[in-house]
């Protein structure tokens, strides 16, 4: 094991990353209406808060051609993948353009017009509560109005750079 401690080591963030990727996460897509039409992105980082009341937190690259828009007041979508859905994971990461994501998977609309995903593992109805800038993200805690889930449905995980899922229950070794 090498241990790096020196903060402004330049072999610091590469190391970071590494060891990040060796977190699984649950794939999401976080979703917006804009005055551009509706625009979403892959995430993984995004965490249950608190359950009274229902709140949730996704950290959203400035990058983004999303993050202008998910202000506070504004209504946002949050949809867990479902194991075979790598193809919107790929479309919404980076795969196709910003206008053309929503032409993969099955999209309606709330009632606050957000984009829904029609047959994702759980999708998620919220208004922005709160935003605050961090480094190169901004993290927004979002107040839940709206659950949608489909029971049984496994979720798409990513680890290692390589979407994946949770192993069968019936393949696991006796203990």
């Amino acid at each position: 094991m090498t241990l790096v401690v020196v903060q402004d080591n330049p072999a610091l963030p590469e190391r970071f990353r590494g060891a990040m990727r060796g977190v699984a996460s649950t794939v999401c897509i976080v979703s917006a209406p804009t005055a551009k039409g509706p625009r979403g992105m892959a995430a993984t980082a995004v965490m249950s808060l608190s359950l009274d009341p229902p709140s949730l937190a996704v950290a959203v690259s400035r990058s983004a051609t999303l993050n202008p828009s998910v202000i506070e007041g504004a209504p946002v979508s949050i949809h867990v993948l479902a194991e075979d859905q790598a193809d919107i994971a790929r479309a919404f990461g980076g795969g196709l353009p910003p206008d053309m994501r929503f032409t993969v998977g099955w999209w309606s609309a709330d009632a606050w017009g957000c984009p829904m995903l029609e047959d994702a593992a759980a999708s998620l109805s919220c208004i922005v509560e709160r935003r605050v800038e961090l480094e190169t993200h901004s993290l927004l805690v979002a107040r839940v109005r709206a659950v949608r889930t489909a029971p049984g449905t496994r979720p798409l995980l990513y680890a290692q750079g390589r979407f994946t899922a949770l192993a069968d229950p019936a393949c696991q070794p006796a203990a």
